[in-house]
């Protein structure tokens, strides 16, 4: 199975995925990482792009991969993966900490706000101090791009109950940046669908104290799900 592995928002398009990709390739799994519009350079090119050039980046990565095929996304690209299961023959999704809805109270207004507060800084993802410090995604993001998060976000309940790829939705324990994972698990149409919980990790599970066990979870779980298609 040929995998597509997606990043969050203001993530850094391979760092963030911590110690997942390796496991995958030694499992024999082949990976794609692409790097989405705004990602990988600077916080300021978040204002270029639109939640559609998510979508339309992650669709091209994926449709590019020879078929089986299965899709991974961290938070905000747990939603592009779902988005993309629900259109597109998918053997597995793999949903970690999806971004169903955000924890600050002032992330709804953040449309209106960006002339007062142009910009924010990056949320505590990472629960344990020391590896906090070599966090690899932006230490800020423009106020006015949450707006496309957002709009991303209202779309992405919809397109759930369409996907009928197998699936595994992940909750990190002490999230600190979104909440609603049970709800997305919920509303997949998937069957059948499986969700863990890791209580001590941060939002940024591949990065926190868990992320060995995270990673090797993931790629328990699509062995298995590998091994039954064979």
């Amino acid at each position: 199975m040929r995998l597509l592995l997606l990043h969050g928002f203001t993530s850094h398009p391979v760092l963030t995925l911590g110690p997942l990709p390796e496991r995958l390739k030694e499992a024999g799994f082949a990976v794609s990482q692409p790097a989405l519009p705004g990602h990988g350079t600077s916080p300021e090119d978040l204002l270029r792009v639109r939640f559609q050039d998510w979508l339309l980046a992650a669709e091209r990565a994926y449709l590019g991969l020879p078929e089986p095929r299965g899709v991974v996304g961290l938070s905000m690209g747990g939603l592009l993966a779902a988005h993309l299961a629900a259109r597109h023959p998918t053997q597995a999704l793999v949903a970690l900490a999806p971004a169903f809805a955000l924890k600050n109270p002032l992330a709804p207004l953040a449309p209106y706000l960006s002339w007062l507060i142009p910009r924010f800084p990056g949320p505590r993802s990472i629960e344990d101090p020391e590896l906090r410090k070599g966090n690899p995604n932006y230490p800020y993001f423009p106020t006015r791009a949450v707006g496309e998060l957002l709009a991303l976000m209202r779309k992405t309940p919809e397109v759930l109950p369409r996907v009928r790829a197998r699936a595994l939705v992940v909750e990190a324990g002490k999230d600190r940046v979104v909440k609603g994972v049970r709800r997305y698990f919920e509303l997949l149409g998937s069957a059948p669908k499986d969700y863990l919980v890791f209580p001590e990790s941060g939002h940024d599970l591949l990065l926190d104290r868990d992320r060995e066990a995270v990673a090797r979870a993931v790629r328990d779980w699509l062995v298995a799900i590998s091994n039954h298609l064979q």
